[in-house]
């Protein structure tokens, strides 16, 4: 049986994201909805992960697990929800 293909993320081109960390806290803005929003230490390790490249589930996961010091099976739960955060938001969405 041949595994699952992990699944591609991406900032959508319409997002324009813009990032600030002002004492510790990480602020992003939506230029393309106009929408600003504080996040967490995961969600800004992904979103600045998304921003550099598309980026699949299993890397993401992996990137906080080892920043987690976490069984990669807890942090790709967690990312499973950090995603759906981000597209319910129009932050981040699957690449294909």
């Amino acid at each position: 049986m041949t595994p699952e293909p992990a699944h591609l993320w991406r900032i959508p081109p319409e997002a324009d994201l813009h990032h600030r960390e002002w004492d510790g806290e990480h602020v992003f803005y939506h230029g393309g909805g106009g929408d600003t929003h504080r996040f967490s230490e995961a969600a800004t390790m992904v979103l600045q992960r998304l921003m550099a490249a598309p980026t699949d589930e299993s890397d993401l996961a992996t990137l906080l697990a080892e920043a987690a010091a976490v069984e990669p099976a807890e942090a790709a739960a967690a990312l499973t929800d950090i995603l759906r955060e981000l597209a319910r938001l129009e932050f981040a969405e699957p690449a294909g």
